[in-house]
């Protein structure tokens, strides 16, 4: 599965999506969160819930099926759990099992924000780009969401897959006026206004996400292709990209693109 979904799944993931769903938490963090008397308060399944999105957001798969398959066995009407289950099964690529949890957590909780924004990725990632759009737009329209700045930046990622590029810089706007801090929104950005031409605008955004983020492949490249449009580009910076493609990341397709002379993104 694209890690876009899971800045998702991402936060998640997501995220995570550029990339992970939304997660509530990993076991350490639930040790510090509840004191004894609030643990045995809180209902089993919630807590098994927590655990399973916690080790989905640590790539510990195992451990997630184990641990949401328990909370579903104490509450089988537990929508979170069932869409957290329908999340891991995405990671697993197990699409069909996906759907069906996802649905079933739909069903028990339609109006829940959090599981139609899981769901959305989801369907994005499988190219259901219609009922993706579907799903976030019910996310969108809820004022009262805590990650709306996250749903914009991952519904305008999906928009971006489904060739939508108008949209998708609106969204990523609206998620950045929201939320300053969605570094993928930024991103997203310097590409599209790349794509367009803007190359000063473009290099604008994609310093934003440079100063905040981890580069990867992708965005290196495309640090290197605004670079190398620019009426007066940083060679030192440019220099420095270029090493870190070649050093960091010597098999990947960008590396081999930049050795085969290609000035194109």
């Amino acid at each position: 599965m694209n890690k876009w979904l899971f800045v998702l799944l991402s936060g998640v993931m997501l995220s995570a999506c550029q990339s992970n769903p939304e997660s509530a938490g990993d076991e350490i963090g639930l040790s510090t969160q509840y004191s004894s008397e609030a643990q045995a308060n809180t209902p089993a399944a919630e807590i098994n819930t927590q655990l399973g999105a916690g080790y989905i957001g640590n790539g510990r798969y195992d451990r997630a099926l184990v641990k949401l398959n328990k909370a579903i066995n104490l509450d089988p009407n537990y929508a979170l759990a069932h869409n957290f289950l329908g999340v891991l099964y995405g990671r697993l690529e197990r699409p069909q099992s996906a759907y069906k949890e996802f649905e079933r957590s739909v069903q028990l909780a339609p109006n829940d924000s959090t599981i139609l924004n899981n769901y959305a990725i989801f369907l994005c990632e499988q190219g259901k780009y219609q009922q993706a759009r579907e799903r976030f737009k019910k996310v969108l329209n809820n004022p009262l969401y805590i990650n709306r700045a996250g749903a914009y930046q991952s519904a305008g990622l999906c928009a971006v897959k489904n060739n939508n590029i108008e949209l998708a810089e609106k969204l990523y706007r609206k998620s950045l006026e929201l939320d300053p801090g969605k570094i993928n929104s930024y991103l997203g950005l310097a590409k599209i206004l790349y794509k367009k031409g803007e190359y000063q605008y473009a290099w604008n955004y994609f310093k934003r996400f440079d100063k905040n983020s981890i580069q990867s492949p992708d965005s290196l490249w495309l640090g290197i292709n605004i670079l190398n449009n620019l009426s007066e580009p940083d060679y030192d910076l440019l220099a420095s990209y270029q090493l870190q493609l070649k050093s960091k990341f010597p098999d990947s397709k960008e590396t081999q693109w930049y050795y085969q002379g290609k000035q194109d993104y």
